[in-house]
């Protein structure tokens, strides 16, 4: 069912080897022989094996106005946080189990044996799954290519989709930096782009983020130039992520695309929703 709605993603980037210049030819003579043979340029150099993988996790609650990504909105089935049937969503538990037989059929790129330096969980919301299927994951990739000592092992998280006990849970199997999908710190900018969050979520996950212990690398999220998103609120935005302190922002500026909610809205011709909207320069 699923590897028929969307391909399942399991990258492993290649990294580019250091170019190499071609060997300066010979000068020629004036009176050289024709027989003399110019060398053969070397052969070029193996491709370096790769050092990160990327984990498609396409599991949201809902779709956002703005998103084309490959997922599957689970709409209210979606587990809670806590909840007591989190986990027990089977088109989560079939896709990885799924992916874990294409990570055990993807053969390494070379025999070099150079372990994995990162591993990023993208979504969809990969914080709706249990870390148990993160931790399964995990245990695949260190058995099929190997792990660093210190591998970096981030993960995508939405605010309402994760507790404190959750997260406690993901960074005892091995997840050591978070991506938070804020977006924006007002709550009519949130349900106009259609995310399954709200404000108090926003500062609730912000809180869990920055209070678990043995988690010192997170990010935050931010989308500019949202329908009727003026300065103020913009700067805002600025100001509250400051004050979270995060090690690092992502500001991503509003693509309209096609498929999309924004797309259909922006094809009507209803110019006015984005009226006053803010674009970063």
């Amino acid at each position: 069912m699923l590897r028929s709605a969307f391909p399942l993603v399991f990258q492993l980037p290649h990294r580019k080897p250091p170019p190499i210049r071609p060997p300066r030819p010979p000068p020629v003579r004036r009176y050289a022989s024709p027989a003399a043979a110019v060398p053969p340029p070397p052969p070029p150099p193996r491709p370096l094996p790769p050092a990160s993988a990327y984990v498609h996790l396409p599991f949201c609650r809902k779709r956002c106005h703005y998103c084309d990504f490959p997922i599957v909105a689970l709409g209210s089935s979606a587990p809670s946080p806590g909840g007591p049937g989190e986990g027990e969503d089977p088109r989560i538990a079939d896709y990885v189990r799924l992916l874990l037989r294409e990570v055990a059929a993807t053969r390494p790129v070379s025999d070099d044996g150079v372990p994995l330096q990162t591993i990023f969980f993208g979504g969809g919301t990969p914080s709706l799954v249990p870390p148990r299927l993160v931790a399964a994951v995990l245990d695949a990739l260190r058995g099929r290519f190997g792990l660093s000592a210190c591998p970096e092992v981030s993960i995508e998280m939405d605010p309402g989709t994760f507790d404190a006990a959750k997260l406690r849970e993901l960074v005892g199997v091995g997840v050591n930096r978070v991506s938070l999908g804020v977006q924006a710190f007002q709550e009519e900018l949130l349900r106009a782009c259609g995310r399954a969050h709200g404000l108090r979520e926003v500062h609730e996950a912000v809180g869990i983020v920055t209070a678990c212990e043995g988690l010192q690398n997170w990010s935050m999220d931010l989308i500019s130039s949202l329908p009727n998103q003026t300065q103020e609120m913009w700067e805002e935005s600025l100001r509250c992520t400051v004050d979270a302190r995060p090690t690092h922002v992502s500001v991503y500026d509003l693509q309209i695309e096609q498929g999309t909610k924004f797309g259909q809205i922006f094809r009507s011709s209803v110019f006015s929703y984005w009226k006053g909207a803010t674009c970063i320069n």
